[in-house]
């Protein structure tokens, strides 16, 4: 029997990334897509607590699907509350996150990280997959939300696959404890060729994402800043700065 998975993502359902993605995952498990209605970068772990949200069924390539007017953690919360009749999902899955989601504290702003810590807070195996991007394509993709140029497009068919097995694998071998993410990100043009190793989150000295413009108003500018490893092993900065995919495992609830 297939897995049961509950697919989420913080780019909403027009991501280039969405498609490939998602027809991958639904190759090797029982899939429902609950995403946002609109795009929510940079949410982290907000919910929607001083507004309605609503929820639409979509046509989405013959999978389940449906988008809520909300966060990724509303997609995630009412998905898993709501939608599986109390029989809850094997595991939730975000992503193919346009651009890459490393290095704490940061990863706690990200959307696509939220989305699967809520399904960790649920104990369910929670996965976070993000890919790294060239400038050009990371505007391309981001900003306007086109269609991935050809080159890309199969950077992104490689990662999903890539991405879809592991999770079987994850599942199978029952690696994914209770209470912690599996945070994955993919280098710049991922092939299968590329290597994969695990790693621990970068610890990001913060300093300002925000750049002064005209009339007191300020522009966010994102910066990671000096990053350093918290043990001495290999991170996820440096595995993506040499052309490597990396995951990590981040416990939710560790004091």
């Amino acid at each position: 029997m297939k897995p049961r998975l509950l697919l989420s993502n913080d780019d909403g359902l027009d991501s280039p990334f969405l498609p490939a993605f998602a027809k991958s995952l639904a190759q090797v498990a029982d899939l429902k897509i609950v995403v946002p209605a609109r795009e929510q970068s940079w949410v982290g772990r907000a919910y929607s607590r001083h507004s309605e949200v609503r929820v639409k069924r979509e046509e989405f390539f013959g999978i389940d699907c449906q988008t809520i007017t909300g966060t990724p953690s509303d997609c995630v919360n009412i998905a898993l509350g709501h939608f599986y009749d109390g029989e809850l999902p094997d595991a939730v899955v975000s992503g193919m996150n346009i651009g890459q989601n490393i290095a704490l504290p940061l990863l706690w702003s990200s959307g696509t990280f939220s989305a699967a810590v809520e399904g960790a807070g649920w104990g369910l195996p929670a996965f976070a997959f993000s890919m790294r991007l060239e400038r050009i394509y990371y505007d391309f993709c981001r900003l306007r939300h086109g269609k991935a140029p050809d080159a890309l497009q199969k950077n992104i068919d490689e990662a999903s696959e890539h991405a879809s097995e592991f999770v079987i694998k994850c599942l199978a071998e029952k690696s994914c404890g209770t209470g912690e993410v599996i945070n994955v990100n993919y280098p710049i043009q991922y092939t299968r060729a590329n290597p994969f190793k695990k790693c621990v989150p970068a610890i990001a000295n913060l300093k300002s994402i925000y750049v002064k413009g005209d009339d007191d108003k300020f522009d966010f500018s994102y910066s990671l800043g000096d990053c350093t490893s918290p043990t001495g092993e290999i991170t996820d900065k440096e595995c993506l700065d040499n052309a490597t995919a990396c995951y990590s495992k981040i416990s939710i609830n560790r004091i």
